[in-house]
């Protein structure tokens, strides 16, 4: 066999490789969890306390107005355009200064001693030009899942998607017909970033894959309440995606944008001690 063909398969292989496993996790774009635990639970309810607290937004709240969904004319005549809003976008109450939809988690939490998962199952789905996550009755742009636990992916869409996921797992699923799901699974704890393969830039969703259930995002006002939380002292953080637009990429054929690359996320954290019985008020602020 010629050199070049051998060169070729190599490279295939390679490529196919690297895109049935995992992207290196970066520690700028995941959010650290718990490690899953061989032994048998050890959950006692009642050394449990309660977390609840506000994430708010402290500073000047952004001004962030819609992108133009850009497309050639089916004539080929020039383009149209409309509006659409950036998934990433904050919810900020501007008399309360609560951020609505941001991810609230606990950190260090020992898997064995952590209640039983109580989170619905996460459904992904494209439609109304957006990039939808369902879990139980909450739909948004943010999911958690259960490692190992499938998740249920598809387009509502009457054209062709692409789902593309970069973080702890890096992978495309093409989705030609509409209302044809199709089904993933994690093994690896972290963020999965959630994009659209098909030109739909502003369209984003994250995945949080991990071992333990205190994850949550907070309501309209910003608030968030852990409930069987053992007791103990735990890092609460507060995250929520950037909207600030670092890169565009474009299609080269067409000039249109075809994918957003945004600044990293903004994060805090802060102590927090749970006592057996006790309700442990912690706020956190953005940025």
């Amino acid at each position: 066999m010629a050199r070049p063909l051998l060169f070729l398969f190599a490279v295939v292989a390679l490529a196919g490789a690297l895109g049935c496993g995992s992207e290196p996790q970066v520690a700028t774009n995941t959010a650290p969890v718990g490690t899953k635990a061989d032994a048998a639970s050890q959950f006692d309810p009642a050394n449990c306390g309660t977390v609840t607290g506000l994430v708010t937004w402290q500073g000047k709240v952004p001004e962030i107005g819609p992108v133009q969904h850009m497309r050639i004319r089916a004539d080929g005549t020039g383009v149209e355009t409309q509006p659409v809003a950036l998934a990433n976008a904050p919810h900020i109450d501007r008399f309360t200064r609560g951020v609505g939809g941001a991810v609230v988690y606990l950190r260090a939490v020992n898997v064995a001693q952590a209640k039983p998962w109580d989170l619905p199952p996460v459904e992904v789905e494209f439609r109304d030009l957006q990039l939808v996550v369902k879990q139980g009755e909450r739909t948004g742009r943010t999911g958690f899942v259960r490692r190992d636990e499938p998740v249920a992916m598809q387009s509502r869409e009457s054209v062709p998607q692409t789902l593309r996921a970069r973080g702890v797992a890096f992978f495309a699923l093409a989705f030609p017909e509409p209302d044809a799901p199709l089904t993933r699974t994690f093994d690896t704890c972290g963020r999965v970033e959630l994009t659209s393969g098909a030109g739909y830039y502003w369209q984003a969703a994250d995945l949080f894959v991990c071992d333990h259930p205190y994850y949550t995002v907070t309501d309209e006002e910003g608030r968030f309440r852990f409930a069987h939380v053992p007791a103990g002292e735990y890092d609460l953080v507060a995250w929520h995606p950037n909207w600030v637009i670092a890169r565009t990429e474009r299609n080269p054929e067409s000039i249109l944008p075809s994918r957003l690359v945004f600044a990293p996320p903004l994060e805090s954290s802060r102590p927090v001690a749970v006592t057996r019985g006790r309700t442990a008020l912690a706020n956190l602020t953005l940025p």
